[in-house]
C-alpha cells in the first residue's frame, strides 16, 4: 500500500468498490485481522491506563518529521516501501508520503513535472476516410493473446486476421498509461508523456474536437457506468455529439453493461451518409472478470480467475469480429478499424491487479487496418518496423487520418505514464525496447 494507492482509494472509490466486491473472498480474513487488532489495541485502555504525555510528544513528533520529510524526498522507500518493511514501517512511509507529498501536490497543483504543451495542427486536407471506427478496450493484456505467445486460444479471430492476405496491423502496444483515468485521456489527447492536463484542458489535440472541425460526426458509446466515468470531461465530452452511456439504456448510475449492448447501437449509424468518428467504449475485462458474461460465454468456466479473465478476452475477440466484418461490407476505400485497449491487467491464480510494473499491465493489443489502400500503406509505414507499438504511434495516426498536419510518432522510445496523470507517480520510460521506471526529481 503506497501513497499514491491512498490518494487513488479517495479518487476512484466508485471504481475500487465495484471491483473490490469480486475479491471478497480473498480480502475478509485480512479485513477479519485488521478488526481484531484494532479491538485488541482500543481494549488496552481499559488495562493499562497509565499514560505518558512524553510518549504523545514523541509520536507526534515522529508523523510530522515523516510528513515534511516527504514534501521533497527523492528516496523510493517513501515513494514505494521495500516488501521486506514490516507492516508498520512500511505504512508509516506510505501514510506519510500520502499526507506529506501525494495531498498538498495533487490538491494545490505542485507538480514539477514540465507540462507538455503543444500547438493544435494544421489542416492539410480532409479525412482520408469517411469511417473511423475504434473499439477502446478495457483492461485487456496482451500476455493473455495466443498469437503474443499464451498457451491458450483467447481470441481466435485475431489469430486468423494477424494471417490474413491483406496484411492488417495486429501487434503489442504500449499503453498510454497503467489506468484508465490516465490511459485514455493521454490517448484521446495524444499527449506522449506525463503532465498533459493543461494540453488536455485546452483541447488543441483532442481527436474529437479535430474530427468535429473537419466534418465527422462524433460518438463515444461506452459499456461503463456513468459514476465510474468522471474522465469524460478529459477525454473530450463537450465535442461528442452522441454519448451513450448504461444510464441512457435503463441501467443505473453505477451498473456497467455488457458489451454486446453497444453493437445495436453501432449497426444503427448510417456508415454511407455523412462522416462518422466512433469510438465504442467496452467494459471489457475489468474486474469482476467474467461478471457481465452469459453462461455460453464462459467457455473456458470459472474455475479460477485465469479462466474467468480468459473468457472476457475471448468475448472482446468476438465483438472485434462482429465490427470488423460489418466494416468489410461497406464499399472499399471508406473505413479505417482499430482497436487496442486503455491498459492490461497481471492475472495469475494466486494474484491478479493493475497498475503495477509488470509487463502485463501495460502491454496490451493493437490492431489496424483500413480499406483504402493509401491509408493502410502509410499505416504499415509507421507501424511495421515496430516490434512493439506504442498508444502515441495510434493516436498521432488517427488524428494525422483525419486530415491534419501531425506528425505519426514512432517506436524508437516512449512512456508509459504512472498512476497520476501528472506524472509525480513516475513514467515507465522506454528506450529501444529497454524499459526503466522513473520517479520524478
Amino acid at each position: 500500500m503506497t501513497g499514491i494507492n491512498y490518494w487513488l482509494m479517495l479518487k476512484e472509490i466508485t471504481e475500487v468498490g465495484s471491483a473490490g466486491a469480486s475479491m471478497l473472498d480473498k480480502l475478509w480474513l485480512p479485513a477479519l485481522w485488521g478488526v481484531l487488532e484494532v479491538m485488541l489495541f482500543c481494549s488496552l485502555a481499559k488495562f493499562h491506563r497509565k499514560t505518558h504525555f512524553s510518549a504523545d510528544i514523541l509520536f507526534a513528533f515522529l508523523m510530522l518529521m515523516i510528513f515534511v520529510r516527504s514534501f521533497d524526498t527523492k528516496q523510493e522507500h517513501g515513494i514505494s516501501p521495500k516488501p521486506t518493511y514490516s507492516r508498520i514501517k512500511a505504512n508509516y512511509f506510505s501514510f506519510g508520503y500520502f499526507v506529506g507529498r501525494v495531498l498538498p501536490y495533487q490538491l494545490f497543483d505542485l507538480s514539477r513535472i514540465p507540462a507538455f504543451k503543444q500547438p493544435a495542427p494544421s489542416k492539410i486536407g480532409q479525412g482520408s476516410v469517411q469511417n473511423i471506427v475504434l473499439i477502446m478496450g478495457e483492461s485487456e493484456s496482451a500476455a493473455h493473446l495466443k498469437l503474443f505467445g499464451y498457451g491458450r486460444e483467447t481470441s481466435p479471430f485475431l489469430t486468423r486476421l494477424s494471417q490474413a492476405d491483406f496484411k492488417p496491423i495486429v501487434k503489442q502496444s504500449y499503453s498510454a498509461g497503467f489506468m484508465t483515468a490516465v490511459s485514455l485521456p493521454s490517448f484521446f489527447n495524444a499527449i506522449p508523456h506525463a503532465n498533459g492536463l493543461e494540453q488536455i484542458s485546452g483541447g488543441d489535440t483532442n481527436m474529437f474536437r479535430l474530427a468535429k472541425e473537419q466534418g465527422y460526426e462524433t460518438y463515444f458509446y461506452s459499456a461503463q457506468a456513468e459514476n465510474e466515468m468522471a474522465i469524460l470531461n478529459l477525454i473530450g465530452k463537450k465535442w461528442i455529439d452522441h454519448l451513450i452511456q448504461p444510464t441512457q439504456l435503463g441501467y443505473g448510475n453505477g451498473d456497467n453493461m455488457p458489451d454486446e449492448k453497444l453493437l445495436p447501437l453501432f449497426d444503427k449509424i448510417n456508415l454511407q451518409q455523412g462522416r462518422h468518428f466512433i469510438v465504442l467504449h467496452q467494459r471489457g475485462s475489468h474486474a469482476p472478470y467474467s461478471a457481465l458474461l452469459q453462461p455460453q460465454d464462459k467457455v473456458f468456466g470459472e474455475a479460477d480467475i485465469v479462466d474467468k479473465y480468459d473468457n472476457t478476452i475471448h468475448k472482446t475477440d468476438q465483438m472485434i469480429q462482429t465490427v470488423f466484418e460489418q466494416l468489410q461490407k461497406q464499399p472499399d476505400g471508406n473505413w479505417l478499424f482499430a482497436y487496442t485497449s486503455d491498459h492490461g491487467q497481471y492475472v495469475r491464480q494466486d494474484i491478479y491487479n493493475q497498475g503495477t510494473v509488470q509487463p502485463d499491465s501495460y502491454l496490451v493489443p493493437l490492431v489496424l487496418y483500413s480499406s483504402n489502400k493509401a491509408v493502410q500503406q502509410a499505416a504499415n509505414q509507421a507501424f511495421a518496423p515496430c516490434e512493439i507499438a506504442f498508444h502515441q504511434q495510434l493516436s498521432t495516426f488517427l488524428i494525422h487520418t483525419l486530415g491534419y498536419d501531425m506528425p505519426v510518432s514512432g517506436c524508437r522510445e516512449g512512456s508509459v505514464t504512472g498512476n497520476l496523470i501528472t506524472g509525480d507517480a513516475g513514467s515507465l520510460n522506454i528506450r529501444d525496447g529497454k524499459a526503466e521506471y522513473v520517479y520524478p526529481q
